[in-house]
Formats: structure tokens, C-alpha cells, sequence
């Protein structure tokens, strides 16, 4: 090697940690989480993104075990000029009543995607009942009240699926059942079978 071509390559070196090193001091500063990419900085809740990707590793877990995977589209029903203010409340309210190993993300306006592991449909629906329950009732921690709908859609994965492909196809399931909700009122929980 050249010992210019060998300068070079210490200076770019040098160059990517001192900005490596910046880029740390910096997320240290504002207090960022190393997966900020995949969380939304209005609610703090993992993104799309990040929740399909759960949703995926979570069906290949189900494969090899043999269980069912259930999601829910939880959505406000009143999505309106405060609807940060909606999305906040919802998710400090419904959070806490979800299992370490089950997500809460944000999926658009005013609308959750909920991913449970191990549950199964019937499970999920007494889930979604207290979760209904949660949002409706007006509590001491001064958030308003919300009225929700929950679609829910569960599926046991089969090992020769392409499970993302599943993934969206069980999320399109659970917002068809969503759709359902909407056109039969507000605050109610439909399945899509």
C-alpha cells in the first residue's frame, strides 16, 4: 500500500469515529433512544415500521410453537384538530394494561396497532374490552376520555408462509374488522375471522 493511500485511509478513519462520536454525544444531549428511527416522536410508541417487524419475529416464534398470534387496530373515534392530544391520553392509557412482551404502536392518526404474542382470539377480546373500558372512562389522571374501536384478527402461522406477507395480511385483516366496527357505531370491538 502507498503511503499516501495509507493516509488517506487513517484520515477517513479518523473522520468517522470523531463523527461517530459527535452523533453520540449529540443523541446523549437530546435524550434519544438508540431505536428513535423506529418510534414516533409525538407519542414516543414504536412505528410501523418497528411494529411489523415485531409482528413478523412474533410469527416465527408462533411457527415453531404452534400458536396463535392475534393483532388489533385500535382507533379514536372522534379524530379531530386535538387528535395529539387523543393519541397521547390513549397511549399512556392503554399501555400500561399490556404484558411486557406485547406492543403497543402507533399506526396513523389517532389509530394503534396492538400485537399479542401468544393470544388468542377469545383472549384478545377480553383485552380489547378492558382496553375499550380504559379509554371510555374518565380517570384521576386528568386525561380526557376517548371512545374506541378495536378490529381484531387472529391467526395460528403455518411454517410455509412467507410471514411478511402475513404480517400485512393479518393487519389488513384487523382493519377490515375495524371498517366493520365504523359502520355498525362507535365503541365497539368486531372480529375478522
Amino acid at each position: 500500500m502507498s503511503p499516501l493511500l495509507a493516509a488517506a485511509w487513517i484520515v477517513t478513519a479518523a473522520l468517522a469515529l470523531a463523527l461517530g462520536a459527535w452523533l453520540g454525544q449529540r443523541r446523549a444531549q437530546q435524550r434519544w433512544p438508540a431505536d428513535w428511527p423506529l418510534r414516533r416522536g409525538d407519542t414516543g410508541l414504536p412505528n410501523r415500521a418497528a411494529a411489523l417487524d415485531y409482528l413478523v419475529r412474533v410469527a416465527s416464534v408462533a411457527v415453531r410453537r404452534s400458536c396463535t398470534v392475534t393483532v388489533m387496530v385500535v382507533q379514536a373515534d372522534q379524530r379531530h384538530a386535538a387528535a395529539l392530544a387523543t393519541e397521547r391520553a390513549l397511549a399512556r392509557r392503554l399501555a400500561p394494561r399490556l404484558r411486557a412482551h406485547e406492543m403497543l404502536a402507533h399506526w396513523g392518526q389517532a389509530e394503534f396497532l396492538i400485537v399479542l404474542p401468544d393470544a388468542d382470539v377469545p383472549g384478545a377480546l377480553v383485552l380489547a374490552e378492558d382496553l375499550r373500558q380504559l379509554a371510555t372512562v374518565a380517570h384521576d389522571d386528568g386525561l380526557p376520555a376517548a371512545s374506541i374501536s378495536i378490529g381484531v384478527h387472529g391467526r395460528a402461522p403455518r411454517a410455509d408462509q412467507d410471514l411478511r406477507e402475513l404480517a400485512a395480511e393479518m393487519v389488513i385483516a384487523a382493519q377490515r374488522a375495524l371498517e366493520a366496527t365504523q359502520a355498525n357505531g362507535p365503541g365497539r370491538i368486531e372480529i375478522e375471522p
